[in-house]
């Protein structure tokens, strides 16, 4: 057995080139909220043998509802710091490295390292400028779409951008890549209407006017989707 022990039961699906496949890949996981918490945890668990996180958020109260990195001990630490300190705790040769920032066109990030990309945050900018640098990479990716104010885990789906519907951040998307040339592009989407909240809540963030409610289960099964998909892609290649 060349793999380690707590890949077993993997590698009975995977086989043990899949394995060394996934040890020898970089993952690039953008946002370390509710959704990329949950692929965080796919990406670790399944062996994908280095990591790239990105975040500039640290830890706060209202994350405790969804967000499987968030705990009472962790508040107000860095979101990239409680990632990187987990994914050591369930493999420790795991090689991490870990990124600070807002995602920004002047913010340099190793690019050319990344095999595959899962973008796990909301700004639609920043949302953007990520789908172009894969392009222009030849990296892979995909990007999780709106998972705010639904209720129904099971209705979240794996498929292109162009083919999804009902989705505000979708449809700005679409109009942004195809500017772009940007033709085809993975994403997790809901096929649930978003609800409307009973009651509204002010945001600190500068670039979100609108809190939305969220519940426990919908974004970290939405991460975990972004996760298979990762590694769907690098068995593949």
């Amino acid at each position: 057995m060349s793999y380690p022990l707590f890949l077993q039961r993997s590698a009975m699906l995977m086989g043990e080139e899949g394995i060394a496949k996934l040890s020898l890949s970089t993952v690039a996981l953008v946002g370390l909220g509710g959704v990329g918490g949950g692929a965080l945890e796919g990406l670790v668990r399944a062996g994908v043998g280095h990591l790239h996180l990105v975040d500039d958020d640290v830890f706060s109260i209202s994350n405790l509802n969804r967000q499987i990195l968030s705990d009472r001990g962790n508040m107000g630490k860095d979101k990239v710091e409680v990632a990187k300190e987990r994914a050591l705790s369930i493999n420790p040769d795991i090689d991490i490295h870990i990124h600070k920032t807002f995602v920004l066109p002047e913010v340099e990030l190793p690019f050319g390292e990344f095999d595959f990309l899962i973008d796990a945050i909301d700004t639609l900018k920043a949302k953007i400028f990520l789908a172009e640098k894969c392009k222009e990479f030849g990296i892979g990716e995909v990007a999780c779409l709106g998972m705010g104010n639904r209720f129904d885990p099971s209705l979240i789906r794996c498929g292109d951008l162009y083919q999804t519907q009902g989705d505000p951040l979708a449809k700005a998307m679409r109009r942004a890549c195809r500017k772009r040339g940007i033709d085809s592009l993975r994403v997790i989407y809901s096929l649930e209407e978003p609800t409307s909240p009973l009651f509204k809540v002010e945001s600190s963030s500068t670039t979100r006017r609108d809190v939305p409610g969220s519940l426990p289960f919908v974004p970290p099964v939405a991460g975990y989707l972004a996760s298979y998909e990762a590694i769907r892609f690098l068995l593949s290649e």
